[in-house]
């Protein structure tokens, strides 16, 4: 398979999202596939070297430490991409290399399958100082993306969650993030103070290690006053491997708390000797609530440490009470742990269930994952697509009105279109099947738009009368609703792309965001007044059940049909009587 992967971050960068990557492309390769990367380079300068793909960019320091943007060109590299036609686009960043992904899967018509790094809201308070506002923001930018995108991957059930909280417009899947468990593995007992000793930390310690950026949304301050408050001779040594803008900041808090020969900096540390400050450990130690992969976690229990954490979403069913670490609330909770941990009393058993959890998050049970959510996507591209042009719908729906077109012909010919009675005795003359006809053709107009509702519902009292006439419209109607439903629930998104303009489905995306979705909806379909059978293709997208749809169309549609019959058949008369 040809599988592009894009990413605003790549080596030399440290970061998850890195990590992540470069793990699942190593994976993707060992397993034969092609892979090539579409990043940003370091100037501003574009280029291609060894099946990386790097755009001119930018510095966005003043945005983020290390941040990018690229420059806004169609590089000579993307047309590169575009005639090597990938099978997938795997979207690993929102922001600079997104516009090209996208761009890159429309042209050449392959899924764009995305995955949700970070947590925005918990970032917001850096630009927007209300929350509320921040929660919206990021709210909506997330529906835009993935109103773009095939599938989206969640790193932990919280990420999934949060999305369904968000109303995205595609299927979501939680895939966590695997890691590298050769290079993530415990050291012998015995062999744990000659490490110590190599990297400077003293022999006899208890050592906490925590791992990763030193930033405000990581709450090491926490860690730090919980440790302040542990008794004096039997406090363990906190050691922070990383760097980060708060620094300086946790430095000076650690001096205030008495705590400066109780916490080490290790500093920053290259990617390949993490692995060791791990070994050096005696527990995994992290107060943070913004993690979405929780990389750190799982290296850690992979070296065998115990993890002493805090109690967080994305860790149900990765940091398990009294198996391999525990999750605090609060400080008692933290004190606990660390009294478990200090007495030594069950460290083989810790060490073993680490161990086992570490198992289940290899790095080739991550990429046969992602493979799987690949596969799905390209399947469901394929039946969208059927094996024809993109213009199917719309060829399919011309079809259908030349065919009416040439039956009105048909009919006007032979003098049913100037005898209202001839043309009811013509289809009285039909028996049941001009019913069932009839039913048929409301029912597949809803689902490939061929005439104006109205006029369906107006020939269904013209041709059976006002009662029959309502009944078959309401029949069929329903019926194709459904229809509308299901086959937008399989296909997603992009079906809804293919069939309707694009204003209007941005005018009629803000219903998306809202709580209230399907009252609304109700609301639509009781009054004749909106496209109905456009909103029941984007109700496919959404979290509405089968259930609750299909009360709200046989309870809600009868209104409105009657309204559209009635007052057509009174407008028709009217005419007539003119004329």
């Amino acid at each position: 398979m040809k599988i592009l992967l894009t990413t605003d971050w790549w080596t030399p960068a440290v970061n998850g999202v890195v990590r992540s990557v470069t793990l699942l492309r190593r994976e993707l390769l060992a397993q034969g596939h092609d892979v090539r990367v579409l990043t940003l380079s370091s100037t501003n300068q574009s280029y291609e070297e060894d099946g990386v793909y790097y755009l001119g960019s930018m510095s966005a320091d003043r945005v983020y430490p290390g941040a990018r943007v690229r420059l806004l060109a169609w590089s000579r590299w993307l047309k590169a991409l575009a005639s090597w036609r990938p099978d997938v686009i795997h979207s690993q960043c929102e922001f600079s290399t997104f516009l090209p992904a996208w761009q890159l899967a429309r042209r050449c018509n392959c899924p764009l399958v995305h995955t949700y790094h970070t947590v925005y809201e918990d970032y917001t308070r850096y630009v927007i100082p209300s929350e509320r506002c921040g929660r919206a923001a990021v709210k909506e930018f997330t529906r835009l993306v993935s109103g773009r995108c095939d599938a989206i991957l969640a790193p932990t059930n919280k990420v999934t969650g949060l999305l369904q909280e968000y109303r995205v417009s595609c299927p979501v899947y939680t895939v966590p993030t695997g890691i590298d468990l050769t290079a993530f593995r415990p050291i012998r007992p015995e062999d744990k103070p000659a490490l110590r000793r190599t990297l400077g930390l003293p022999e006899q310690e208890k050592i906490l290690v925590s791992v990763g950026r030193l930033a405000a949304e990581k709450n090491h301050g926490e860690l730090l006053r919980l440790l302040a408050r542990e008794p004096a001779d039997t406090r363990p040594l906190l050691l922070f491997v990383g760097d980060g803008p708060v620094r300086a900041q946790l430095e000076q808090q650690a001096a205030d708390l008495g705590l400066v020969d109780r916490v080490m900096f290790a500093g920053m540390v290259p990617p390949g000797e993490v692995v060791r400050y791990y070994q050096a450990g005696d527990a995994f130690v992290c107060a943070s609530q913004s993690e979405t992969q929780g990389l750190t976690y799982f290296e850690a229990l992979a070296c065998g440490l115990p993890a002493i954490v805090r109690a967080d979403p994305c860790l149900e069913g990765v940091v398990e009470n009294g198996v391999n670490g525990w999750q605090w609330k609060d400080a008692a909770g933290f004190h606990q742990a660390l009294e478990v941990l200090l007495s030594g009393t069950r460290n083989d058993s810790l060490r073993a269930g680490a161990l086992a959890t570490a198992e289940r998050y290899s790095a080739g049970h991550f990429a046969a994952q992602a493979m799987q959510v690949y596969s799905e996507a390209i399947e469901r591209r394929r039946t969208l697509n059927g094996g024809l042009p993109a213009g199917v719908p719309a060829a399919l729906s011309g079809a259908c009105f030349f065919l009416c077109l040439w039956l009105g012909v048909w009919a006007w010919q032979k003098g049913l279109l100037t005898d209202l009675g001839a043309l009811q005795a013509w289809v009285a003359g039909l028996g049941v099947w001009a019913a069932v006809a009839f039913v048929a053709f409301q029912a597949i107009q809803v689902v490939i738009p061929i005439l104006p509702g109205g006029l369906g519902c107006l020939a269904g009292v013209v041709l059976f009368g006002p009662w029959y006439g309502f009944a078959y419209n309401y029949l069929g109607i329903c019926a194709g609703s459904m229809a509308a439903f299901g086959v937008a629930r399989y296909c997603g998104r992009p079906l809804l792309e293919r069939m309707f303009p694009r204003k209007l489905l941005l005018k009629y995306d803000g219903w998306l965001g809202k709580k209230s979705f399907a009252k609304w909806f109700a609301l639509a379909i009781f009054f004749p007044v909106a496209p109905d059978d456009f909103l029941c293709y984007l109700a496919g997208t959404t979290s509405m059940g089968w259930r609750q749809f299909t009360l709200i169309i046989l309870t809600c549609k009868p209104f409105a049909i009657a309204a559209y019959s009635t007052g057509l058949t009174v407008a028709m008369n009217a005419i007539l009587r003119l004329l």
